[in-house]
């Protein structure tokens, strides 16, 4: 198993924890929001019908309701070696789906934890934050690979995920600014 340990629950609750950390970011904004997985054990979804067949989009993490609205889909991460930031592929499309069909900001959101003391470090500060439009992403990854992943509560050894650098990312405090 090496580092990566698969304990579903476990990375539930650091989901969770960030989430609601991110929350009280927004609270402290004056955002109106709600967070979308908290106490759930399946994914958000939106549906659409696409002919006879319905298509399921995952649907991020937060959302500000404030206008002109928000859609933040919260990682807690540290970039890899490369000094980039990865998403599964089935992941961002469904993202980039929603914000072509909402023409709302969806956002890629990451508690860089490597700013706060580590993965296990409960210290948040929004100077950790950074967000990014997954329109700006689209088409500008650098690499992709397979790594292990949970897809529908279920461990996968090999999920295809796409990376960008960092310098893809702006302070969160920038862009609630």
């Amino acid at each position: 198993m090496g580092k990566w340990q698969w304990d579903i629950q476990a990375d539930r609750q650091i989901g969770k924890y960030w989430e609601r950390e991110f929350c009280k970011m927004a609270a402290g904004h004056d955002f109106l929001f709600s967070p979308m997985q908290i106490g759930r054990n399946e994914a958000v979804m939106a549906y659409e019908k696409n002919g006879t067949a319905w298509k399921r989009l995952l649907l991020p993490d937060v959302t500000i309701w404030t206008s002109p609205g928000q859609h933040h889909e919260i990682k807690h991460k540290n970039p890899t070696r490369r000094g980039t930031f990865g998403l599964e592929v089935y992941r961002f499309h469904s993202l980039l789906h929603f914000a072509k069909e909402t023409n709302q900001d969806v956002l890629y959101t990451i508690h860089n934890h490597d700013l706060s003391g580590g993965r296990d470090s409960r210290i948040n500060d929004i100077g950790h934050w950074i967000t990014t439009d997954v329109l700006s992403l689209n088409k500008t990854w650098v690499f992709s690979c397979e790594l292990p992943s949970w897809v529908n509560g279920i461990k996968e050894a090999d999920v295809l995920q796409y990376f960008w650098p960092i310098n893809f990312w702006v302070p969160l405090s920038a862009y609630w600014g």
